[in-house]
């Protein structure tokens, strides 16, 4: 790991924590939901939101209601939600009947889910795990997602080829992220707090679909969601 990785893991671990224990906030000078109030802009069930314990729901920070898009499929999924983070996510899929492995770099995040779950009987297992490095087995998932996680990692390239391998044949993969659909500055790119509003590690829309083609997958579609120039908010559908 470079000095500027290490760095830039050490910024994101310590918003997430702070996340995590206060809830999420916009950073200064913006002003967009964040906890329940992006839940429900983003459309997530109300049965979901309602029992979400607090710290579930106030640090909630996503880009796009994914489990939607996985039950779509039908069947039982098995999903990895990557980045976890508060929680909804595998909340969702797993009262919609999912079997979950929820993987999370945050301990404070995990402990606001583990309190989401409690008595809930829910198909979801928590792990402690640094992505892109992803501790589960070859071939044992129908979809993976990631919601507002993929561009606070550095190495794309390792992510790509994790997810790859984790995914059945025909496995999916869902990723919302902010989209580089313009030119940004480079000191950007080098600072931390860009990174931890996964601004600083965004990719452009051929830059995932070159990515993808390399690790091995047949598929990847690109939808803009939202744009403000020179970002984006968008869904990254990736097959294998």
């Amino acid at each position: 790991m470079t000095d500027i990785q290490r760095s830039l893991l050490e910024a994101v671990l310590k918003a997430y924590g702070h996340i995590g224990r206060e809830g999420s906030t916009s950073p200064s000078g913006m002003n967009f939901p964040t906890g329940a109030a992006l839940a429900e802009k983003l459309g997530y069930p109300r049965r979901v939101i309602d029992m979400a314990a607090y710290g579930s729901l106030s640090s909630f920070v996503g880009a796009a209601p994914l489990p939607l898009y996985v039950l779509e499929d039908g069947g039982r999924p098995v999903v990895a939600d990557l980045g976890c983070g508060a929680g909804l996510d595998s909340l969702w899929l797993g009262v919609e009947g999912a079997r979950v492995y929820s993987l999370e770099v945050s301990r404070e995040m995990l402990s606001n889910l583990a309190v989401s779950l409690e008595g809930a009987n829910l198909n979801v297992t928590t792990i402690l795990a640094l992505l892109p490095e992803l501790p589960l087995k070859e071939g044992a998932f129908t979809h993976a997602i990631m919601n507002g996680v993929a561009n606070i990692i550095p190495n794309k390239a390792r992510l790509l080829e994790e997810l790859f391998r984790a995914l059945a044949p025909s496995g999916k993969a869902l990723i919302a992220d902010i989209l580089a659909i313009g030119e940004i500055d480079q000191g950007i790119r080098n600072e931390p707090d860009a990174w931890v509003w996964c601004v600083g590690g965004a990719l452009s829309p051929d830059e995932w679909r070159e990515y993808s083609a390399a690790a091995g997958f047949i598929e990847c579609e690109v939808e803009v969601k939202e744009r403000f120039e020179p970002l984006a908010r968008g869904i990254i559908r990736l097959r294998k």
